[in-house]
């Protein structure tokens, strides 16, 4: 199946943004959720699980393991900011990440919130998984990527059990198999999801969606109806996305340039790119965020309901809804910017336009210390990326230099 017909999906609208956080807070609290982490952990498709430091004898460590993470991301959706990212300003991330992944060091500040729930308008990606079923068939499943939490990641952070139940966390690595993290270590978790088969209609109902721990095919189809069974049954706890994979982004490492398409280590860098476009202000302010919240009367009422029915209050209530500040610039207006940059002196002589990719640029943050004061070394200040979005270049009268040559135009005379 190609992977294109794959990368749409219902995404939901900004104003139903707060209810899919307090809706995947209850679900990730379920038995569901326990019951779908354990099998996950015990079939050894993990990448990061928590141990016992001082071992039990007969501990079920796929279960331990299951209600930590649980825990967990309970805590982090409860405390999360929520972002909805728009169409526009996802593909820029993606297109970004596409060319090279961010090359500043992995930096806490870069996250526009010490906890957050964003989700995408269009998938950020897709894992694609290769099985063998139970009956000896080959299947290729393709899972889209469209939403990601994440938080701060400390000692304290990573002890969600208190000082009663220690906690040691292992990193599985194909290479070294598994690796113990080191206590000291601090950076950013992130937790990403995946669409609901109900809510990614260009998948074909006859298509495997899935294949269960026991090797079983599951249809998009019968995906679906079993989804919409559980949904019925139980409308109040049940989670709109669905937990797929999780990292640690340690602080002050780097991206590999080109990470690996499909892992969680690509779909990081196109949700850290996203956080450096939200952050650039000035001339190159790509995004504009747009605060949205319930009336107080209306989140006062809200709250009280909550109270009555004993749900604990998640998020502070508002939805950051995030896309580009204007549409992308005609060719013309790129010419008038050419002329402008020229400042008198001559007039920009361009005999094409050409397109222009999106790239990163580095930024200084300080200019006065970095040429008055000659900080080369960057001891007293830093230097940040910025990203430029796709454009064309050159006068809106002039023929497309693409790859490959020149696009002419030719005006042919009407018959007389």
């Amino acid at each position: 199946m190609p992977a294109s017909t794959l990368l749409r999906w219902n995404a939901p609208q900004p104003a139903a943004v707060l209810d899919w956080q307090r809706r995947q807070e209850v679900f990730t609290r379920t038995n569901l959720t326990h019951l779908y982490l354990t099998q996950t952990i015990a079939a050894g498709s993990w990448t990061l699980m928590p141990t016992p430091t001082r071992l039990t004898p007969g501990i079920d460590t796929a279960d331990f393991a299951a209600r930590v993470l649980m825990l967990s991301e309970s805590q982090r959706l409860t405390e999360a900011r929520t972002y909805s990212i728009g169409p526009n300003t996802t593909g820029l991330a993606v297109a970004t990440a596409s060319g090279s992944a961010p090359r500043e060091r992995i930096c806490a500040s870069r996250a526009p919130s010490p906890a957050g729930l964003m989700i995408f308008a269009d998938p950020i990606g897709s894992d694609i998984g290769r099985f063998v079923t139970a009956q000896g068939q080959d299947v290729e499943v393709h899972t889209p990527i469209v939403a990601v939490s994440w938080s701060m990641w400390d000692q304290e952070h990573s002890q969600v059990l208190g000082d009663a139940c220690p906690l040691t966390w292992v990193r599985r690595s194909s290479e070294r198999g598994f690796i113990p993290l080191p206590p000291e270590l601090t950076g950013i978790w992130m937790t990403f999801y995946s669409a609901r088969i109900a809510d990614t209609p260009t998948i074909a109902p006859d298509s495997v969606a899935a294949v269960s721990p026991y090797g079983e095919a599951i249809r998009a189809d019968e995906a679906a109806r079993a989804d919409a069974v559980v949904q019925h049954r139980n409308p109040d706890l049940y989670g709109p996305l669905t937990w797929h994979n999780e990292l640690i982004m340690p602080s002050g490492t780097t991206f590999d340039l080109h990470p690996k398409p499909g892992t969680a280590q690509d779909w990081a860098s196109i949700v850290y790119t996203t956080w450096q476009i939200m952050q650039q202000t000035g001339k190159n302010q790509l995004v504009k965020i747009t605060r949205h919240a319930p009336p107080p009367a209306a989140r006062k009422k809200e709250k009280a309901k909550e109270r009555q029915r004993g749900q604990r209050s998640v998020g502070d209530g508002a939805v950051r809804v995030v896309d580009l500040a204007a549409a992308q610039r005609p060719a013309k207006a790129n010419a008038d910017q050419d002329a402008q940059a020229s400042d008198g002196r001559r007039k920009p002589a361009w005999s094409c336009r050409w397109p222009v990719p999106p790239y990163r640029r580095m930024t200084c943050t300080n200019p006065y210390l970095h040429h008055k004061l000659a900080d080369d070394d960057l001891k007293h200040h830093s230097h940040r990326e910025d990203v430029m979005p796709f454009k064309i270049k050159g006068p809106a009268d002039k023929p497309l230099r693409v790859k490959g040559g020149t696009t002419y135009t030719f005006d042919i005379d009407a018959p007389q």
